[in-house]
């Protein structure tokens, strides 16, 4: 599998129940210390490349030269020793430039990732070079290659897929002029957009930077007008956003065309041990299933009909109930709040993510308010023998933002704890979708906890149903995503799509399948063009069906039994990726992948709980 890249806090509800307008742009932020965990400035950075240069040159003195299980084993420590020293940098250079998009350190970066990409790409062809009966006299030989038996497994898998060396080392330095131009665009484009922001009571809301402000805020008029301004935005440049679109499917369809695949979503699907007729199987399942997001929906309508007396739009799903104030937390009350969500996860787990917000610690770097040019989102970074870290970019204290916490601040952790089990480089990526299903899992727990511990019965309810609408019911908006992913690749094959009012129509057809709301709601047939990972990174989407419906797996397992489940899913966590994911899945927790009953439980799991917010609303 050769990669391509304690404190004790006091607790009290009350501290989490402000009013919305109590802003927390004032707020003392948590920031991370670059020059501590990576490099003392932008120069010393440039000067240690020469350390990864050299690493380079003594993995490229191994090209052509695999012809001994001595030379195996080498070849592959100095492609991990090279890693190891890539990933520094890269963590270093994005962590800078997410802080301000215009620092030289994007370009830097994605320059960087293109050159050892190129440097290394002969590494695979060699391997597979090598006849069958040969590399099994290496092993033999070479003890040291017992470790690196899977990774060895995982390149001959690819094997009809594997370019020769020059041709793959010309492709990757050409990686950025083919497909990586088209979320550069995306980019551009949006920052061109003149959203603007919204007059409220408590000040002016900027429109995208401060959007779960605005969903949430209690004033309907404030929600719809935020809602139809931000579309509206999207749909003004549509023309251009469609064409980065079309162009980014098909300059994923033709490099997985080189590389001996039928198609895109097929060489995404098969990276991941996953059976693209299988995922496509799934997918559709899902949305045979989608009812359940339409429960959901409707239990919110009649709730908000009850309440506020008035019919439920689309910009009222995220609303709060009326008269109870939206639930703000102050940054600096957060980590006393995770430290207690996260007891029920042992006191390792509790540990990890303490360290993770511990202000002392410059581990993490949240910014009340945001900032200009700085990313809105939320990110981790961390590889072997390095500190991991987390990045939120902009923090409004509202649940959401909690929520991001815990998911990015899970795969920091679960990084964390690879790193100081010793796992191997080549075994510290895997499918993202595992990643993602640990990081999900986090938010079941958080929402779970905020619940249990509210006071008042209407922030109770509103905890239950963040828990619903936030996490629960991922693996079926991924799903919509997915769906819509997999039919846009299928249509612009066939020349069916060749446009924006050919992708409205499409993005209609999708989403209704999981929400009344699109055939009524004319702004939302532009969807697709808010769906920035579709640009930034194709064919994600998958990894959060497969991701949330694990988590809710795992919550199962965990409210059925803690003490059986936490050693087994702390042992997961601490493994990395040293077997394809449904081997470690079933060896660690027992859990079938593939199996039906995994959606089938899911579903009674989420309709039980939708059983409770029924109940709970005519009561």
């Amino acid at each position: 599998m050769l990669a391509k890249l304690s404190l004790i806090f006091p607790f009290c509800l009350a501290i989490h129940v402000t009013a919305m307008n109590a802003q927390t742009a004032s707020e003392t932020p948590l920031s991370a210390d670059l020059a501590r965990y990576y490099f003392g400035s932008p120069e010393a950075e440039i000067t240690a490349r020469t350390d990864l240069d050299s690493a380079l040159k003594r993995l490229g003195n191994f090209r052509g030269q695999i012809n001994t299980g001595q030379h195996l084993l080498g070849a592959l420590e100095s492609y991990e020793q090279s890693l190891e020293l890539y990933r520094r940098h890269e963590s270093y250079l994005h962590l800078r430039c997410s802080e301000d998009r215009k620092d030289p350190a994007c370009d830097a970066n994605a320059k960087l990732g293109s050159e050892v990409n190129a440097a290394t790409a002969f590494l695979s062809p060699e391997i597979l070079l090598i006849p069958e009966a040969q590399l099994h006299g290496f092993q033999s030989a070479e003890a040291g290659l017992k470790p690196y038996q899977f990774a060895l497994e995982d390149i001959r898998r690819d094997s009809p897929h594997t370019l020769p060396g020059t041709e793959q080392a010309f492709l990757d330095r050409l990686q950025p002029e083919i497909a990586d131009w088209q979320y550069d665009l995306y980019e551009q484009i949006l920052a061109g957009i003149p959203f603007g922001t919204v007059e409220t009571p408590a000040g002016s809301l900027d429109i995208v930077r401060q959007r779960n402000l605005l969903a949430s805020h209690a004033d309907p008029r404030i929600r719809e007008e935020a809602f139809r301004r931000r579309l509206d935005g999207f749909a003004s440049r549509r023309d251009l956003f469609a064409f980065a679109l079309l162009r980014t499917v098909r300059a994923q369809d033709a490099l997985a065309q080189l590389h001996n695949y039928p198609d895109a979503p097929a060489r995404k699907y098969i990276s991941m041990y996953l059976k693209p007729e299988q995922t496509r199987a799934l997918l559709t399942s899902m949305a045979e299933h989608g009812d359940v997001v339409k429960r959901f929906e409707r239990i919110r309508a009649d709730e908000y009909q009850l309440s506020n007396h008035a019919q439920l739009r689309v910009w009222d799903l995220a609303a709060p109930q009326k008269d109870l104030p939206l639930p703000i937390t102050p940054l600096t009350d957060a980590p006393s709040i995770f430290h207690q969500a996260f007891a029920g996860l042992g006191i390792e787990y509790q540990k990890a993510f303490d360290a993770l917000l511990d202000p002392l610690g410059g581990r993490a770097d949240i910014l009340p308010g945001g900032a200009p040019n700085r990313y809105a989102g939320g990110f981790s970074t961390g590889f072997a023998g390095s500190a991991s870290m987390l990045f939120v970019g902009r923090y409004d204290g509202t649940f959401k933002d909690l929520s991001v916490i815990a998911h990015e601040g899970g795969h920091a952790a679960h990084r964390g704890f690879m790193s100081a089990n010793g796992v191997k480089p080549l075994y510290a990526s895997g499918p993202s979708f595992l990643f993602e299903s640990f990081a999900a899992f986090n938010e079941l727990v958080l929402a779970d906890y905020l619940a249990e511990h509210a006071a008042d019965p209407r922030l109770k309810r509103y905890y239950l149903e963040q828990w619903m609408r936030i996490k629960g019911l991922d693996a079926f908006y991924g799903a919509q995503d997915a769906l819509l992913e997999q039919q846009l690749y299928e249509g612009v094959s066939k020349g069916d799509v060749r446009g924006p009012d050919d992708l409205d129509k499409l993005t209609l057809r999708v989403d209704s399948q999981f929400s009344p709301f699109p055939a009524i709601t004319g702004e939302l047939r532009n969807r697709w063009a808010t769906l920035s990972l579709l640009y930034e990174d194709p064919l994600y989407n998958i990894n959060y069906v497969y991701g949330g419906l694990l988590a809710l797996k795992y919550y199962q397992l965990y409210a059925a039994d803690r003490e059986h489940f936490l050693p087994r899913y702390m042992a997961l966590l601490k493994n990395g990726f040293d077997a394809p994911p449904a081997v470690l899945l079933r060896q660690y927790l027992n859990i079938d992948l593939f199996d039906d009953s995994l959606l089938k439980d899911d579903l009674v799991l989420l309709n039980r709980r939708l059983d409770q917010l029924e109940a709970g609303a005519s009561n």
